[in-house]
């Protein structure tokens, strides 16, 4: 929740608090090499490129004869052959992109991406059967079944990413809505803007704000104290702005690199990625040289986002799917809790959905681990399943404290094998589907068969849980987390741990040490006093 306003310290007070604010800060410092000076001039001051704005347009694209079509209902690769013949290698450069195949590389090897054997705690998997409606938000046309043609180069879609109308909207398969003109969208494209990025990043797990809690659709009127880099009261920032992109592959975090890395992409005359929040701000962007310390072990995120969901839009917490398949009169349905927000819906189960979360803090160092559907998982004794533990500890020099959105669920799972499994969800009554049917068993076994994967008959349901980075929603440097709220027992960061945390941390020793140095620092001032008293001043 946004903190009350705090009242001026008085400056022998302030200069008290600063001064013990320097011991608390020592545990993190004292393992780090000397923070960098600064890169811009002074401490805190920042330029913002704004890519979008500050890009010339150098073609009026409603003149392109090519461009007025007309265009038969739905047939995106008729556009994109349209535009192909001016951007003759805009195609090429998309296939090799991750919004584009779905799957990225690491040591060498296919598996990490939308398209692969992973698995997750909301939708499941895609690879179940899933795909054509999970492939709204591809962008491609036609991405039906692992039949799809990736090397087609007519079957991208350049529409999504460049419509500047707001009425391009995309189907099953990742079709066009039938009702879109698609040539007067085509005559009006233009740079990505955040309405392009949101129409799926926006609405991952299914849902406005379901998955990620820091990313909805409120951003795009949001006012400065939800989000103070792209509310237009604040700095209007683009999604661009900081995800610079080159040869359409656009910088950002993926499973396998993560946002901060240096081999991200950069604008000319920065030493970081613009994931970086140093490339714009510096790595030592506050007056305090305390703060400053700080950043060494502690993510800007950690302080300056309090808390995620701060829109008018709840984000999704926990999905039940055990509960689900609940009928009323042979058909499914729906409840809303006393705030409007779905408590229960047959297709997904129970629900549970929050505003103004505050984040779990977690050791990161950029890497996550994931779940694939072929590992053998053996289920802890508290039964939870945690499917993307992050990896990082205080003595890993490239791990800072993170926040995270802390998402839990019930999901299937096959007992025999001990493996996740992929079920069919999304089809209609017959099909085999669970929200046609609703039938669990014959749900995972047509899933894993449209997998390739075995699955033993038998099933039931694991608890589990996933971490997702917080890094959207910045709030305004007012609003940043107090000391106290950390360094306290109980604190923010009391299950941080590998560290000594003075304030929320006690040893014998050190208490004592510290009990004693007051105690002959009293006896020190009270004798002074005394012989200065009875003395007199010569």
């Amino acid at each position: 929740m946004p903190h009350p306003p705090r009242r001026p310290s008085p400056p022998l007070l302030r200069r008290a608090l600063q001064t013990l604010l320097g011991l608390l800060a020592l545990p993190l410092a004292l393992a780090q090499e000397p923070a960098a000076p600064p890169p811009t001039a002074g401490h805190g001051s920042y330029t913002i490129v704004h890519v979008a704005k500050s890009r010339r347009q150098t073609a009026d694209h409603s003149k392109f004869k090519i461009l007025k079509g007309p265009f038969k209902d739905s047939d995106g690769p008729a556009v994109t052959r349209a535009c192909l013949t001016c951007h003759m290698k805009a195609a090429e450069q998309v296939m090799a992109t991750s919004h584009w195949t779905w799957n990225i590389a690491k040591d060498g090897k296919d598996g990490f991406g939308k398209s692969t054997l992973l698995v997750n705690n909301y939708c499941i998997s895609i690879i179940g059967g899933n795909t054509e409606s999970c492939a709204r938000c591809h962008a491609g046309y036609g991405f039906k079944d692992k039949g799809f043609d990736f090397t087609k180069q007519e079957n991208v879609d350049c529409l999504v990413c460049h419509d500047t109308t707001g009425d391009y909207e995309k189907e099953k398969a990742g079709w066009p809505n039938p009702g879109v003109t698609l040539a007067e969208v085509a005559q009006k494209v233009g740079p990505p803007s955040n309405r392009n990025c949101g129409v799926c990043h926006f609405f991952g797990g299914g849902g406005d704000a379901t998955k990620h809690g820091d990313l909805d659709d409120t951003i795009l009127k949001a006012p400065r104290a939800e989000d103070v880099h792209m509310s237009k009261q604040g700095a209007g920032m683009d999604c661009i702005d900081c995800h610079a992109s080159d040869a359409h592959k656009v910088g950002g975090p993926n499973y396998v690199v993560p946002a901060d890395r240096r081999e991200q992409a950069k604008f000319a005359g920065e030493s970081v990625s613009r994931m970086s929040c140093a490339a714009c701000h510096s790595d030592s962007p506050h007056k305090s040289y305390i703060l400053n310390r700080h950043y060494q072990k502690v993510a800007c995120q950690t302080c300056h986002i309090p808390a995620y969901a701060r829109g008018t839009l709840p984000t999704n917490t926990f999905w039940d799917w055990a509960s689900a398949g609940r009928l009323k009169n042979g058909r499914g349905y729906k409840e809303e809790d006393a705030n409007g927000y779905e408590k229960y819906n047959s297709i997904h189960g129970e629900m549970i959905w929050a505003r103004n979360v505050r984040p779990s803090y977690v050791w990161y160092n950029g890497t996550l681990k994931f779940t694939r559907l072929t590992d053998r998982i053996n289920v802890p004794a508290d039964g939870r399943v945690i499917l993307n533990p992050a990896e990082g500890s205080y003595t890993d020099p490239n791990a800072k404290i993170w926040p995270f959105k802390f998402h839990e669920a019930t999901q299937p799972f096959d007992p025999i094998l001990k493996r996740f499994v992929a079920p069919y969800t999304a089809g209609s009554k017959g099909s085999g589907a669970y929200w046609g049917d609703w039938d669990w068993n014959v749900a995972i076994r047509k899933g894993m068969d449209t997998a390739g994967l075995p699955y033993s008959g038998q099933f039931s349901f694991v608890k589990t849980s996933m971490l997702w980075p917080v890094t959207h929603m910045v709030a305004p440097k007012e609003q940043a987390l107090a000391c106290v709220e950390c360094h306290k027992r109980n604190g923010l960061l009391a299950q941080v741990p590998g560290f000594y945390l003075l304030g929320r941390d006690h040893g014998a020793g050190v208490d004592l040490l510290g009990f004693g140095v007051i105690l002959l620092t009293i006896l020190g001032v009270g004798i002074h006093g005394f012989i200065r008293t009875t003395q007199g001043r010569h």
